[in-house]
Parts: C-alpha cells; structure tokens; sequence
C-alpha cells in the first residue's frame, strides 16, 4: 500500500476535484448496488481518507481507490476489477474485466474493447456508470462461440522457437492485474519477472508461441501506456544457455527511506540484472537512466 505524501496547494487544488468526482461516482455505484458483495474495497480505509482530504485541509495526499464490482448480466456472472489513479477521472480508469463463463479469446476481445471505448469516447470524464451501461448493452455479442483454428505449420514452428519478452508499463500498481500477469504466465508456462510500481518492468521466457499468446492477453487490459519494448527469439537449441529464470515472480526492491513504496529500488534491480545476466540487454533496450527518469 502506498504511503500518504505531502503535496503543494496547488496540486491539492487539482486533487481535490479529482476525488469529488470519484467519490460522486462512488456514491452513485453503491446505490446501484447496495449488498457488500457486490462492491469489495481492497482497503476500506482509503474511502474515509478521501474524503477527510477533501472535507479538510490534511496536507497529506490520501492513496488512489481499488475496488471489485461484481455484476450479473445476460445470466453472466462479471467481476469488474476497478482501480482509479489519483488524478482520475483526469486520467483514465484502469479496468479489467473477468467471466468464468467466457472463454480466453472472448474476455480478452470484450477487455480490449472497453478499453477503446472508454479511450475514444469517455476519456477526461467520470465515466464508470457508462462503462458499465456499456457492458450490459454489448456483453451479448461476444457470449458466442468463437471457432477454434488449426494451428498452421507457422504456428508449430514458432512453438519450437525459444523467446523472451521485454514489457514496459508506465505503472503497475492494481493488486488484481499483477495476480493475472502472475496466473497468465504459469498457465502459459512462461518463467520470468514482473517489477511493480512506477515504471513497471515485465520479462518473460518461453516458447515464441506462448509469449505472444500471454502478450495478447496482457495488453488488452487497460494501460495508461504498456509497450512490448523488444522480443529476443532463439532457435531452441539455444534454450538451455539463454534460459535464465526457472520460474516466474513478482519482484520487490524496496528502500527502508523511501516515502513512497510504489518506487522500486533501481539499484536493487540492477544488480539483481547482473546476478541473471541479462544487464547488457536490458540496458541496451531500456537504459537505466531512462527507466530511472521515467
């Protein structure tokens, strides 16, 4: 969790009318729907520390909100994982949709295009009411059977490359999409790293095919900026000297001095780069001073 921070006035100013619109919002979601299991806070705290930031003059700016929805439409059981940057509705909601009862191809499709719609339409605006109006009007058309294709002859060769992934995120901070970054990378058997906080910091390891099936997946949820910044392909005679993870994890590089724990440790990072001998490619494709500045 985020540590409060001390902020200018003119920056509470801006903050200020950011959370009113979130907690107006908010209000409005919890009289649409009124059982506590339907609307789930990760830290109920943060709410109250809202809106004693907007109610009084605290210097301290207060954490960002992170919350589930769950939904019933069209006999789909939905769970909206909801996270709302500081500066939202400023700033674009981040979003991710789950359904036992679609399938990959259809949750990663709907995810993909909510996104959008709230990108092209809705962008500057409080729009989580009309995201999920939006739902309830369209989930109909991708509750449908999508054909499975053969895997073509590319397909197989590709799955006898060997790869390894390079993601950039400005941020990764949702506790729920760092659990599916985690989930997806085990269930396409991948081995690598994801690195929280502000930038975000991705690698993964597997079979070609793999790698661009979880990429799939990983860009349709909302991102304010996630980019693939280099995929490095081998044949798979070669897998035995470039693996270098047996497994994939989350990572934590921490300083004891830092006032905000969503910062990771560049230092720590680096020399843990070294450790997996991969410092000269990472430098090479994101350079350290640009991940520090960033």
């Amino acid at each position: 969790m985020e540590e409060p921070y001390l902020i200018s006035e003119s920056l509470r100013s801006k903050l200020i009318d950011c959370y009113s619109q979130q907690l107006d919002e908010i209000e409005l979601l919890t009289c649409m729907y009124p059982n506590k299991e339907e609307i789930s806070f990760t830290d109920k705290n943060v709410l109250s520390e809202i809106k004693n930031f907007v109610d009084s003059d605290t210097p301290f700016k207060p954490n960002h909100l992170d919350f589930i929805i769950k939904l019933h439409v069209d006999g789909l059981k939905i769970e909206l994982s909801i996270n709302l940057p500081s500066f939202y509705p400023i700033e674009g909601p981040d979003i991710y949709l789950r359904c036992n009862q679609l399938n990959r191809q259809q949750e990663t499709a709907l995810n993909t295009d909510l996104s959008l719609y709230i990108k092209y339409n809705h962008l500057g605006e409080a729009c989580l009411y009309t995201a999920i109006m939006w739902l309830q009007d369209n989930l109909e058309k991708y509750n449908t059977k999508i054909p499975t294709t053969n895997i073509t002859s590319n397909d197989k060769e590709d799955d006898e490359k060997f790869a390894r992934f390079w993601i950039y995120s400005h941020h990764i901070y949702s506790k729920k999409k760092r659990e599916d970054i985690i989930k997806m990378a085990k269930e396409y058997n991948l081995t690598g790293f994801c690195l929280p906080g502000k930038p975000g910091i991705i690698c993964v390891e597997g079979t070609e095919y793999n790698c661009h099936e979880w990429w799939k997946i990983i860009k349709s949820m909302c991102w304010k900026r996630i980019t693939l910044r280099q995929s490095e392909i081998f044949d798979v005679s070669k897998k035995p000297e470039e693996k270098r993870f047996t497994k994939f994890e989350e990572l934590q590089f921490k300083t004891a001095s830092s006032k905000r724990v969503n910062h990771a440790d560049m230092s720590e990072f680096s020399k843990y780069m070294e450790q997996v001998k991969l410092s000269q490619v990472f430098n090479d494709i994101f350079g350290l001073c640009n991940v520090n500045n960033e």
